[in-house]
């Protein structure tokens, strides 16, 4: 598949994403178990911002502006992810229509600035970065886990454990997929040139 066809495809997916998320039907089936809405809402909202940065090119040169080595949409993409890993606002945001609203606008703009960011930082500051998601996601989920009391009011110990299980889970795959999309920038895969000379 060419990348003006997956270009296309991933403007689909995200359009269907956005549509299927816009109806309160399916943002209640996900909302109402913590491990789904950390590990599948969060997720899709930030690919739906990702997507969204790559229809606006001129808002993605603005941003560039302040964007040095991809600084800016890191740090930014962190601090967001970090906040809404935090117990209590999970219960704001299921408890106000306007926090939620909050989320989601954040969780898009995060997906935005990482987009932004994957295009223009050296190999070093991704490194720094997505270690960093990975601990920081790794530890909140050990801390789901080791928790003796549900952390949130809305969700039960059960949800809470499978969402600390998660959350462990999408720190190993944070790391292994930079890896495999970087792997020519940090090593792990042979140039054509020495491919060939073999």
């Amino acid at each position: 598949m060419d990348l003006p066809s997956r270009d296309g495809a991933a403007k689909a997916i995200a359009l269907a994403a956005a549509i299927a998320l816009a109806l309160p039907a399916v943002r209640h089936g996900l909302e109402i178990d913590m491990a789904r809405h950390m590990l599948l809402e969060f997720p899709a909202v930030v690919a739906i911002g990702a997507v969204a940065g790559g229809a606006a090119p001129r808002i993605g040169a603005a941003f560039g502006r302040y964007d040095r080595l991809g600084l800016t949409g890191w740090l930014l993409a962190s601090l967001v992810l970090g906040y809404w890993m935090i117990p209590s606002t999970l219960d704001a945001a299921l408890a106000s229509p306007v926090v939620n609203a909050a989320k989601f606008i954040s969780l898009g703009v995060a997906g935005f600035a990482l987009r932004a960011a994957w295009q223009r930082s050296p190999t070093a500051v991704e490194a720094f970065f997505v270690g960093n998601f990975a601990w920081m996601a790794a530890t909140v989920g050990l801390l789901y886990q080791d928790a003796q009391a549900q952390l949130c009011l809305n969700y039960l110990a059960d949800g809470q454990q499978r969402a600390g299980r998660g959350l462990v889970a999408a720190a190993i795959c944070a790391g292994v997929a930079w890896l495999v999309a970087r792997r020519r920038r940090v090593g792990l895969a042979d140039s054509p040139r020495r491919r060939y000379a073999d």
